[in-house]
């Protein structure tokens, strides 16, 4: 195994890893968006409104969820590590 990469090995894992930190950014973004919308719930059982919100929400959180583990994955498959 060589001891070093080349510069184009290099530029792809830095681009992997941007990729990978910005989606982790959107994950965390819609993760809190979703603890705002759970405790933003004024009765029980939650409203037609809510639920709505709620599953809303579900959508985009889990979207990005699956852009990270992609980005994630990659990361590691390039690294060596998959």
């Amino acid at each position: 195994m060589p001891d070093s990469i080349s510069d184009s090995e290099r530029q792809a894992l830095e681009k992997l890893h941007r990729e990978c930190t910005a989606s982790l950014g959107r994950l965390l973004k819609e993760g809190e968006e979703m603890c705002r919308v759970l405790s933003a719930i004024k009765s029980h059982p939650a409203s037609v409104e809510e639920r709505r919100a709620i599953a809303e929400q579900r959508v985009r959180e889990n979207a990005a969820q699956r852009v990270y583990d992609a980005a994630r994955q990659a990361l590691f498959s390039v690294a060596g590590w998959a």
